[in-house]
């Protein structure tokens, strides 16, 4: 059982990840030497998370843990997915392209 839900928990963040690394790319660079750093930070590490969840789904022998590693995987995962903006489902599906308003004219 600890398994499946280790393997669970690395698919919801191995695609909460690449979520996020879609909106991240469409993000404009702030042109500040801070803003670009930041950016590129952030870049890495959600494809180190989503590289390492990704690996952790599709390669069977890799997922053999404790259940304190299960549980922080959870944990991990859980967190990255409750920092999508709207609910999880649509943002992974979505993003977080919302249809324009319309112009009205009279």
């Amino acid at each position: 059982m600890t398994n499946f839900i280790g393997w669970f928990a690395a698919l919801v963040a191995g695609v909460t990840g690449l979520a996020m690394l879609q909106d991240a790319l469409a993000m404009p660079l702030i042109r500040s030497v801070r803003g670009v750093a930041q950016h590129w930070a952030r870049l890495a590490a959600l494809i180190m998370i989503t590289a390492s969840a990704l690996v952790l789904v599709v390669f069977p022998s890799e997922r053999t843990a404790t259940g304190y590693e299960v549980m922080l995987r959870v944990a991990l995962a859980s967190f990255m997915a409750m920092q999508s903006p709207c609910p999880w489902w649509r943002y992974v599906l979505q993003g977080l392209h919302r249809p324009k308003a319309r112009k009205v004219v009279l």
